[in-house]
């Protein structure tokens, strides 16, 4: 199955929570046309109607869009201070085509549970982290940015290396909020 889409992913909450659209207008402060281009899947929210639609449904932004991660909220009120989840700032534009801006804040969750496809957070030896798509294939680890351009090759590591210290995946992107000056 492809990338699921917003309007496909909102429509399944909203019926699976038996939510009437006029109730989820009031609750996120969105006006039913725009809300009902949401629904019809004509448009798509900025980032600030993401967030309150995300909130009021109690799901994550990044599944909401459509991309597979965990559907559950993971509150930064609850994590912050907590060492089960920490923000990062993506230093760069190598998750572009992930809607991860340089600059955007990324909320990752620790977890011992890494499935190949998913967002994480990791560092090599002394590098500063990166932020990449995981894959593994037999017994290498790939780390892949999701950018048009071939600035950012991909990373390949022997499964051993987590095991040595040389490799630490620090976790799983969960959330992402864009940089201010592009809302």
């Amino acid at each position: 199955m492809g990338k699921a889409t917003f309007s496909e992913r909102l429509n399944l909450v909203i019926k699976e929570n038996n939510i009437r659209q006029v109730d989820l207008c009031r609750k996120t402060g969105i006006g039913k046309s725009a809300m009902s281009q949401y629904l019809s899947g004509s448009f798509a929210p900025k980032q600030q109607n993401l967030y309150e639609l995300a909130r009021a449904l109690n799901v994550s932004e990044a599944w909401l869009m459509g991309y597979d991660v965990p559907r559950e909220r993971v509150s930064a009120k609850a994590s912050h201070g907590s060492s089960d989840a920490f923000y990062f700032t993506a230093p760069d534009d190598s998750m572009l085509s992930m809607h991860i801006l340089k600059g955007s804040r990324v909320l990752i969750r620790k977890t011992d549970s890494i499935e190949s496809g998913q967002v994480v957070c990791f560092s090599a030896g002394d590098s500063s982290p990166y932020l990449r798509k995981f894959y593994r294939h037999k017994d290498l680890l790939v780390f892949i940015a999701a950018s048009p351009s071939d600035e950012y090759p991909p990373l390949i590591y022997e499964s051993s290396a987590l095991s040595d210290g040389s490799l630490k995946i620090e976790g799983v992107a969960t959330e992402v909020t864009l940089p201010l000056q592009n809302l």
